[in-house]
């Protein structure tokens, strides 16, 4: 595919894709536990990382009126949230050297408590009311989506790397 306008658009719906079909799967899982996850959060970092800044803004729009369509909330409060965390990893990274994996960890945990700090502070402003903790898992998100990103672009180094020759 020589566009590189379309081939963001079809990695981005797969990533899409591939987030929410682990999402549905989770479905199975003790709420507290998918809490934790992040999927789409994960996805968006992850394709800023790869894409950029601009791609990582739409990317996190996108994903954050998935996350919204599925909850009884506002539309758009995690699109707002997806947004503002997909360009800022797409711009910083640029900027600043995160391919080592402990500054790729501390990187991605970084832009995950973005992301879910904007999400708890726009919610808590809409809503006035408490978020939902999950009994304190959800405290444990940006760990994990620091860890889950961290893979997923290891993945994908070792994949392009080989694809490359």
């Amino acid at each position: 595919m020589k566009h590189p306008v379309l081939r963001n658009v079809l990695h981005g719906g797969l990533a899409l894709l591939a987030s929410f079909l682990v999402h549905a799967a989770l479905r199975r899982v003790p709420v507290p536990y998918v809490l934790a996850l992040d999927v789409y959060s994960i996805a968006v970092i992850a394709f800023a990382l790869v894409k950029g800044e601009v791609a990582g803004a739409v990317m996190g729009a996108v994903a954050g009126l998935a996350v919204d369509s599925f909850s009884l909330g506002v539309f758009g409060l995690a699109g707002i949230a997806g947004t503002v965390t997909g360009y800022a990893t797409g711009y910083v990274s640029r900027k600043i050297n995160v391919l080592a994996p402990a500054r790729m960890f501390l990187f991605a945990g970084l832009m995950g408590f973005l992301d879910f700090g904007l999400w708890v502070l726009l919610t808590s402003v809409f809503f006035g009311r408490g978020v939902p903790w999950g009994g304190g898992a959800a405290i444990g998100r940006p760990l994990t989506t620091a860890a889950a990103v961290t893979a997923v672009y290891a993945v994908y180094r070792r994949v392009k790397a080989r694809r490359d020759g």
